[in-house]
């Protein structure tokens, strides 16, 4: 179970990317692609508040994310895109 301030942030990130239309995956993807260590299965059950992460990782999550965001406009990255229909 995730502290109230946890489970705020997992639900403001999860509220995020669904907002810009950015799936787990490529959230993931990007996460990794920065030295995040944590996996795909894991940052989605960290989303739906039913895993801890480690602040450090919960931070560079949050970084990802924001890239990604700011780069939303264009959306032309080398980022795979798997799960992500066409």
């Amino acid at each position: 179970m995730l502290d109230a301030r946890t489970a705020q942030q997992a639900r403001v990130l999860q509220h995020t990317i669904a907002q810009a239309n950015i799936s787990v995956f490529r959230l993931w993807w990007h996460y990794f692609s920065l030295s995040g260590d944590v996996g795909e299965l894991e940052i989605d059950a960290y989303l739906q508040q039913a895993l801890h992460l480690p602040s450090s990782q919960r931070q560079l999550l949050d970084h990802a994310a924001h890239e990604l965001i700011n780069d939303w406009p264009g959306q032309q990255t080398d980022t795979p895109t798997r799960h992500e229909p066409r």
